[in-house]
C-alpha cells in the first residue's frame, strides 16, 4: 500500500491541476478503499498484491485533502489545527488497527479487512457527496486568501463560511 500511495502522489502531484485534484478526492478516497473488500475472495498473492498497491494509489486523496484542509483555516490557526487533525488521524488509525486486530480472532483476516474496505469505502462515498456540496467554497477561500482583499464592505469568505454575517 504504501508504494502504491507514493506512486499515486507522484502521478497525481504531477499530472493533475491543483483544481483537478480537489474534484478527484471523493473517488480517490472511495479508491483507497474498494480493493480491499477482494480480500474476502482469498486472491493469489501476486493479485492480492496489486490490489493493495491499487488501493495505496488512491490514498493520493490524502494531498488535495491536507492542502484543502489547510487552506481552508486562517492563517494564523493552520499550524494548530492540522497538528490537531493529524492527531485525531492517528489515534482513529490505532484505534481501527485495535479493533481489526481483535476482531481477526473471532473471524478470518480477510474478512477483516473485507469489511474495513466496505465501511471504508461507504464512508468514503458519504463523505465525497458533501465534499462535491461544499468543494466551492474551500476553493473559494483558497482564493481569497491568496489574493489581497477587495476594497467592498462585503462580508469575508470566513464570515460567509461560519454562517457569520447572514441575516
Amino acid at each position: 500500500m504504501p508504494a502504491g500511495t507514493v506512486a499515486g502522489i507522484l502521478v497525481i502531484g504531477r499530472l493533475a491541476r491543483p483544481d483537478e485534484r480537489l474534484k478527484m478526492i471523493g473517488a480517490l478516497a472511495m479508491l483507497s478503499c474498494a480493493p480491499l473488500v477482494a480480500s474476502l475472495l482469498r486472491p493469489p498473492l501476486p493479485l492480492l498484491l496489486l490490489l493493495f498497491v491499487l488501493a495505496g494509489a488512491g490514498g493520493a486523496y490524502q494531498l488535495a485533502a491536507a492542502r484543502a484542509f489547510v487552506q481552508a483555516m486562517p492563517n494564523g490557526q493552520r499550524g494548530q489545527a492540522f497538528g490537531v487533525a493529524q492527531s485525531g488521524l492517528l489515534t482513529a488509525q490505532g484505534l481501527g488497527i485495535l479493533i481489526a486486530g481483535a476482531a481477526a480472532r473471532w473471524i478470518s483476516p480477510p474478512a477483516v479487512v473485507a469489511i474495513a474496505g466496505a465501511l471504508g469505502m461507504t464512508a468514503a462515498a458519504v463523505l465525497a457527496a458533501e465534499w462535491a456540496r461544499h468543494r466551492g467554497l474551500v476553493a473559494g477561500l483558497a482564493r481569497e486568501r491568496s489574493s489581497p482583499p477587495a476594497a467592498t464592505g462585503a462580508a469575508s469568505l470566513d464570515e460567509r463560511a461560519s454562517g457569520a454575517g447572514e441575516g
